[in-house]
């Protein structure tokens, strides 16, 4: 069993970072939401078409850190690995910043629940901070840590991450390139974190 102390700590650790993303993700796209923003014309993800039922796999990396609050017990790996999650958000939020991308959303006219819960995504996020894919290298990254104290959950959370991948670019949410360097920033983040725990 966790003491009550260590469990307070990595709870107030996972309340700061979540704050951090709320300030890099939500606060710089409500900043840059009235600035002209191009789009990709070259990316293939105009020809993948919608497909509302990713919008599951797409909310689920929302579960996915609190996975962590239990399962990466040691508190030094846990405070380092809070901080390779925290450069994360920081170099994506500067990404954000210099180099703002839009996507250009379907109208949505299906009646679905899968429907209704994509068009309520789209209502509640801008399609802004695209590149890279916060969405993708958080998950990629969550996934690598559960990994790390639970190495037999490690296909299955890799799968996780991957199909999250995926359902960005089926929900019309981020570019292909955009989850590609996502996934790229969080093996990037990934091996800093490991050379800092040896």
């Amino acid at each position: 069993m966790q003491s009550a102390r260590n469990v307070i700590e990595r709870v107030f650790i996972f309340a700061l970072v979540c704050g951090l993303w709320s300030l890099a993700y939500l606060g710089v796209g409500h900043w840059g939401g009235g600035r002209a923003a191009p789009t990709l014309s070259w990316d293939p993800v105009r020809a993948v078409p919608l497909v509302s039922v990713f919008v599951v796999p797409y909310l689920s990396a929302f579960v996915m850190p609190l996975l962590l609050l239990y399962t990466m017990r040691d508190r030094a790996t846990y405070r380092k690995y809070a901080l390779a999650v925290a450069g994360t958000i920081a170099v994506s939020a500067a990404f954000f910043i210099f180099l703002p991308l839009t996507i250009e959303r379907p109208v949505i006219e299906g009646v679905s629940v899968f429907d209704r819960w994509l068009a309520t995504l789209y209502a509640n996020d801008r399609p802004t901070n695209l590149f890279p894919s916060l969405h993708v290298s958080l998950a990629f990254l969550f996934a690598f840590g559960v990994s790390h104290d639970r190495p037999r959950w490690k296909v299955w959370m890799l799968s996780w991450a991957a199909l999250i991948a995926v359902s960005t670019v089926f929900t019309k949410q981020h570019y292909v390139v955009d989850a590609l360097a996502g996934a790229l920033l969080a093996w990037v983040a990934w091996r800093a974190f490991l050379k800092s725990v040896k």
